[in-house]
């Protein structure tokens, strides 16, 4: 589905985001506390994206489950009702000749 594939790649993304940060922390010259107060600093950033979109994500269901719920239940109710008609059918004798 779209939206896996969109989920993933925005995983994908946010965890090179993460590396590329704290490689380029590491490997920039600067004193140890400095190091890692940006670490600190960056993880914090990150945790903080990372909620903003959990947020987001969430905002999202409550927004568009209870369409695709309705949409399911009519597709269900619709395959009863073929599901009893073909049964209906089947139960009904044939006109013809043979049969």
């Amino acid at each position: 589905m779209a939206s896996d594939r969109n989920d993933t790649g925005l995983a994908l993304f946010l965890t090179g985001l993460a590396l590329g940060a704290i490689a380029g922390v590491l490997l920039a010259p600067a004193s140890g506390a400095e190091t890692r107060r940006k670490i600190v600093d960056k993880a914090r950033a990150l945790r903080e994206e990372a909620e903003e979109e959990f947020e987001e994500g969430i905002e999202h269901l409550k927004h568009d489950l209870p369409a695709k719920k309705e949409r399911y239940a009519e597709a269900v109710r619709e395959g009863w009702k073929a599901f009893r008609a073909t049964i209906e059918k089947d139960r009904t004798p044939s006109s013809t000749p043979g049969a």
